[in-house]
């Protein structure tokens, strides 16, 4: 999205370009958990980036000189999990056994635990659904459900499974009052996922 500014215009936009183009990555991250919060409280389509600089203190031009669309922001948003995802998904030997699909598992729930803002935000907006920003989320998702199948061509059973394990994981942990023990959650959201696949529950130390 090109912007051109004239007159006081541009000369407002100055000072925050400088201040982003200074500030580097620590203000890009700023900038992208103001747009997360935002998002959450309003939705992906009811929040602009005029609310998201407002929140910020900026002008638009200088949200735009690090993120040129709210995609650009979305696809910032979503990028660590995908790389906590894909290396997650690495680390799976091409024929996983159930001792492997549990670790997996157990992988999954810690992923969903440190963006459970942004899950619950994917999970529960449909006016996310479709973007192009989401392309890389939805590969590494789509890798994790064929490892957690552990079949190159699972049939509709082994795949309802697996979207009952994900379902699981993700119910008990976005569900979960504040107050609960987070070692209970985390055990019982393993659990339960590793039910829906039919694999063991066994616990393993962290």
């Amino acid at each position: 999205m090109a912007l051109a500014h004239t007159g006081d215009e541009a000369e407002r936009a100055a000072p925050p370009r400088r201040e982003v183009r200074g500030a580097g990555d620590a203000v890009r991250r700023r900038i992208v958990d103001v747009a997360l919060e935002l998002i959450a409280a309003h939705g992906f389509a009811a929040t602009t980036t005029r609310e998201i600089a407002e929140r910020l203190g900026f002008t638009k031009a200088a949200l735009y000189y690090h993120f040129r669309s709210k995609d650009d922001l979305l696809a910032a948003m979503v990028a660590p999990a995908v790389d906590d995802l894909t290396a997650l998904v690495d680390m799976a030997p091409p024929h996983p056994s159930a001792a492997d699909r549990r670790r997996v598992l157990e992988g999954y729930v810690d992923v969903v635990e440190a963006h459970r803002d942004l899950v619950r935000v994917l999970s529960n907006d449909p006016s996310i659904n479709g973007r192009t920003a989401l392309a890389a989320a939805l590969r590494i998702y789509g890798r994790l459900q064929q490892v957690l199948s552990a079949d190159p061509e699972p049939d509709a059973a082994q795949r309802t499974r697996v979207r009952a394990a994900l379902g699981a994981a993700h119910a008990a942990l976005l569900g979960a009052p504040d107050g609960d023990d987070a070692a209970v959650v985390r055990q019982a959201a393993v659990a339960a996922a590793c039910a829906a696949l039919g694999i063991s529950p066994q616990h393993t130390a962290r």
